[in-house]
């Protein structure tokens, strides 16, 4: 899995990102931790976890490292 760096979008709840970012699966702990993220997927923005909607490629949640 790769960590992104530089992104050219805000990371902030709603904030649309670009469909050629490629997305993770949340692992099943997460998932059991939130069960709200169920069908969610992520990605790593430097030390930040972005959930992302892999249908609308939204922002839902930004957690900070």
């Amino acid at each position: 899995m790769s960590r992104l760096s530089d992104v050219a979008f805000a990371l902030s709840v709603g904030t649309a990102i670009p469909r050629s970012v490629a997305l993770h699966r949340l692992p099943p702990d997460i998932v059991e931790l939130v069960p709200a993220y169920e069908g969610y997927d992520f990605i790593l923005v430097r030390d930040d976890i972005v959930i992302i909607d892999p249908d609308t490629y939204e922002i839902v949640d930004v957690i900070p490292a």
